[in-house]
């Protein structure tokens, strides 16, 4: 069996499982985030958050290990569509196999180590978030009462009416005041906030999240663009996975779509069936934009006769014309 021939096989019987799994992980990251926003709403505020975490703790962990799997899953598609495209150019950098390979993962781990961070911070935040909320409102209150006593009101009204003409800010104190309800939920977010901080995993997951999201930005980008010059993936396609590549590191659900289609075409269960560099196994670069269609060089010889004036009369003495055409051109 010939490189060509082991190529087709190795696509060929690894293409279903990986289309499915291309699919399957879509569908995984897409229930995580719908059962998220129904079962642990982030609320107005961080202690609010922490309150449905607390009260939520198995959504939570079900959300993450949905979340993580589904990222994990589209490993799958990546390195099939990563390893087509090298099989057909020499071009394609292979040593970028790591990050395709490493970028899924940590995403998948951040997912993990966010839900341990998050339940820790519930659980501090409703063990030991009364003194710290205390102090701060204290805090708030003692400053509102110092700038209550540093605003003084004009004595009499040619004083107001001066304080008036000079912008004076006499008033400004009282406006400013925050109400105890505002104070006691400001001092709840902050203190929640901090807790979250300070979660022993906390690091690890922004540390995971921030080189998870970086590549695989990196890796939707070059596998959308190898696969679009080789020919396996179309132009639109193509495009459209550079640019949801590009944003994904700041939005990676928006990429859903994209690896949606590259299961469905992997699996080969696209209208029109798979591009032709799939069946050739080699490079089948798309024509430049704008570029005239090829000549079409199929070519048959035979004979014609021609047909007599009236219909169903045929001049037996009539010449037969001989028309041979261009044989087709090896290419």
């Amino acid at each position: 069996m010939n490189h060509k021939a082991e190529i087709l096989e190795r696509e060929r019987r690894w293409a279903l499982p990986v289309g499915i799994l291309s699919v399957l992980g879509v569908a995984l990251i897409a229930v995580s985030y719908v059962f998220s926003a129904s079962q642990i709403p982030t609320g107005d505020g961080a202690a609010e958050f922490l309150g449905n975490v607390d009260a939520n703790r198995s959504a939570l962990i079900l959300v993450n290990l949905l979340q993580a799997t589904g990222y994990i899953l589209l490993l799958a598609p990546l390195v099939y569509l990563f390893k087509a495209a090298s099989a057909r150019s020499e071009r394609v950098k292979t040593g970028l196999i790591g990050v395709i390979i490493v970028a899924p993962i940590f995403l998948g781990g951040a997912a993990i180590t966010n839900a341990v961070s998050n339940l820790q911070a519930a659980t501090d935040f409703k063990e030991k978030s009364a003194a710290p909320v205390e102090a701060c409102i204290n805090k708030e209150n003692a400053d509102n009462d110092s700038s209550a006593l540093g605003a003084t009101a004009p004595e009499d009204a040619n004083e107001a009416g001066d304080a008036g003409a000079t912008g004076s800010t006499g008033k400004t104190g009282s406006s400013d005041e925050k109400s105890s309800e505002d104070i006691a939920t400001d001092c709840a977010d902050d203190t929640a906030t901090d807790f979250q901080t300070d979660a022993p995993t906390r690091g690890i997951t922004v540390g995971l999240g921030l080189a998870g999201a970086l590549g695989f930005t990196i890796s939707i980008v070059y596998v959308a663009l190898w696969t679009m010059r080789v020919g396996l993936i179309g132009r639109f396609w193509g495009s459209l996975g550079m640019a949801l590549g590009a944003v994904s590191i700041l939005f990676p659900q928006f990429t859903l779509l994209w690896f949606i289609y590259a299961g469905l075409l992997i699996a080969g269960f696209v209208p029109g069936g798979r591009p032709p560099a799939w069946p050739a196994g080699e490079a089948m670069p798309w024509p430049p934009p704008g570029s005239p269609p090829k000549e079409n060089d199929d070519v048959i010889e035979g004979t014609a006769e021609e047909l007599a004036d009236e219909p169903g009369e045929v001049d037996p003495d009539a010449p037969q014309i001989e028309r041979k055409k261009r044989k087709r051109r090896n290419t």
